[in-house]
């Protein structure tokens, strides 16, 4: 994180440009209030009207950072990655609105968030900035108002060895679904411990428990940087101003980046490309914007492999993740998940082997398929200790999956190599995916592909 974020000269005032009279006049059939308002959102929710409300909302979360210290700055996955340029980026999360769904509260030991520790224990425990954004008519996305605060109360019990303390905001969350949540809290607490997880190097990470500080457009930011002493602040962010009731959005757009699977799907963009090229998209005349993006997508920025880390996973000696274009000359054996083959990989290994799964519901039937003769072929590799590494595009999605596979079958509670017939049911293996998720917190593989593990493994 830079001593300070940055200012931008692109400053936006936004006004309402449609009302529904607008369009009832238009119109030579009258159509319904909700007809009518439906179109108005249409018309109003174009791809110059997101971008402008995401760089709009951008500015607000880069105060929030500055009122709080400078502190790092995270994007909860999907929405929050629009809010938060890459190189102001300390690290990723993903909190799913789902687990914090009326009713639906959990816990996921898929998603286990682990790195967040880490940046948050930084600099004797400084803290972070969560950044999220929801659709409107909310203060809150579900994922700050519940599935966090879920999160850190089972992660301070234990690490911390503390009684079970939910900490929400009654802007989002009611004293009775409080309460509710709360006497869920135990069941959560025993299946984490279940994982089995090494928690004293987890309690390294943190110097004091955590908490969370709740953030919105109205909020009232502090006028000097404060301190606490008592806890580790996760300052939690809505970044989009509230756009109440069924009314008219007119050019601002409240969570403008949630979504983004439908309203950028025909231009291709992506939270790097954007911001790659921000200032140039900002001043494009609107009826250019699609156009350039096209231009800027087929120009290949903002995408492809990651290069960079290699992780171990351990408490293995010899397995790892890289995502494509990682520095891969060491390994004895390179799995490679990505749908094109690397010639790169394929002639900087010893042995290449090119094994490629669609990182979505199109995976699930080949991984089924092909992985039962994989692992055969891997069992003398892995007997003889030799290392192997397990490669996606992004290092994120199949390789995980891949790997996950090899751990249940081949290696033992202490990461020790064995051969016996699989018998550790789904238990066996959530435990070795909270090892990915610990070494590598970025890997988010599809719920589809891990119950392919599932009937591989179990039958």
């Amino acid at each position: 994180m830079p001593a300070s974020v940055p200012t931008s000269p692109h400053v936006f005032e936004f006004q309402s440009t449609f009302t529904p009279s607008d369009t009832l006049q238009a119109s030579t059939a009258l159509p319904t209030l909700s007809s009518a308002l439906n179109s108005i959102r249409n018309t109003t929710r174009t791809l110059p009207n997101r971008l402008r409300s995401i760089h709009h909302d951008s500015q607000f979360v880069y105060s929030v950072a500055r009122a709080y210290g400078n502190l790092p700055l995270v994007p909860n996955a999907r929405a929050g990655d629009w809010y938060v340029p890459p190189d102001l980026c300390a690290g990723g999360v993903y909190f799913k609105s789902t687990d914090g769904h009326y009713g639906e509260w959990g816990f996921s030991l898929r998603r286990l968030n682990l790195g967040l520790l880490e940046i948050a224990g930084r600099d004797d425990g400084r803290g972070a900035v969560i950044v999220d954004s929801t659709r409107r008519g909310k203060r809150f996305p579900d994922s700050l108002a519940k599935t966090l605060p879920i999160w850190i109360a089972v992660l301070n019990s234990a690490l911390f060895a503390l009684p079970l303390t939910l900490h929400t905001t009654p802007l989002a969350v009611s004293a009775t679904e409080h309460s509710q949540i709360e006497a869920l809290l135990p069941k959560f607490l025993a299946a984490f411990l279940a994982l089995g997880l090494d928690l004293a190097e987890l309690r390294q990470r943190l110097p004091r428990p955590m908490r969370p500080l709740f953030v919105t457009p109205t909020s009232t930011l502090p006028d000097e940087v404060p301190r606490y002493a008592e806890f580790v602040p996760l300052v939690l962010v809505t970044a989009s101003m509230v756009m109440g009731g069924e009314g008219v959005e007119g050019e601002y757009i409240q969570g403008a980046g949630d979504d983004h699977e439908g309203w950028a799907k025909e231009s291709g963009l992506t939270p790097a490309l954007f911001w790659e090229n921000v200032d140039v998209l900002l001043e494009t005349e609107p009826e250019r914007l699609l156009e350039t993006v096209q231009r800027l997508v087929g120009g290949g920025g903002g995408g492809g492999g990651t290069g960079g880390d290699v992780t171990l996973l351990k408490p293995t000696e010899n397995i790892f993740i890289a995502a494509t274009g990682a520095a891969i000359e060491a390994f004895d054996v390179v799995i490679d998940c990505a749908p094109t083959r690397s010639s790169a990989a394929a002639t900087s290994s010893q042995r290449y082997i090119h094994f490629p799964i669609p990182p979505d519901k199109r995976g699930n039937k080949p991984l089924r398929l092909e992985l039962p003769a994989l692992l055969d072929t891997l069992q003398p590799v892995l007997a003889a200790g030799q290392r192997v590494v397990f490669m996606c595009e992004t290092g994120n999605a199949v390789a995980p999956v891949v790997a996950l596979a090899v751990l249940a079958r081949f290696y033992g509670e202490e990461g020790e190599f064995r051969i016996l017939e699989y018998s550790g049911g789904k238990e066996g293996i959530r435990k070795r995916l909270a090892w990915i998720s610990a070494a590598r917190p970025g890997a988010n593989p599809a719920r589809g592909l891990l119950n392919a593990i599932n009937s591989v493994l179990m039958g």
